[in-house]
């Protein structure tokens, strides 16, 4: 898979695990609403949408910033992206969503509860065949529907790598 992806930088499987870790961490405490340390990152993240709200919510201008082809998305940040969007979420804002918003069916979307996401990511094979039926798709068009099923989190990963928002 790595061929597909231009630019790929090799990670060992340790980075790869301390960061699942930590992004398992982060959904924990999302899920169970841990009030610790996540009150300042709240308070970072708003003084952040303030800023950024209308660039998220303009996609022309989104692609304008960030023209990158979807097939030229680093693996490792595809690979961070996926250890984000594959578990599914009580909230409803993981793969699912993000396939229903891009127009796969309900069935589709079944099947890829179904993978084995130990062996298959099913946001990896969602990426794979949005930009396999509409090459044209861009990182920018990535981030802004990230931004509509309320993924700001995956958003902001997506900025350390393709940054376009400001500084968090």
């Amino acid at each position: 898979m790595s061929s597909k992806y231009r630019g790929a930088t090799t990670y060992t499987q340790s980075e790869l695990d301390r960061e699942a870790e930590l992004m398992e961490q982060i959904h924990q405490a999302r899920i169970a609403g841990d009030s610790g340390s996540e009150g300042e990152e709240e308070e970072d993240e708003e003084d952040l949408i303030d800023v950024d709200e209308k660039l998220l919510q303009d996609p022309a201008k989104l692609n304008e910033l960030l023209p990158t082809p979807l097939s030229n998305l680093r693996f490792e940040v595809l690979r961070l992206l996926s250890i984000m969007m594959d578990p599914i979420t009580v909230v409803g804002n993981d793969f699912t969503t993000f396939a229903a918003q891009i127009g796969f069916c309900s069935t589709y979307i079944r099947y890829l509860k179904a993978l084995d996401i130990k062996k298959n990511s099913p946001f990896e094979e969602v990426l794979q065949i949005w930009q396999d039926s509409a090459p044209d798709t861009t990182i920018g068009d990535l981030m802004y529907l990230l931004n509509e099923i309320r993924r700001k989190d995956v958003v902001y990963k997506l900025n350390e790598y393709y940054p376009v928002l400001t500084e968090q």
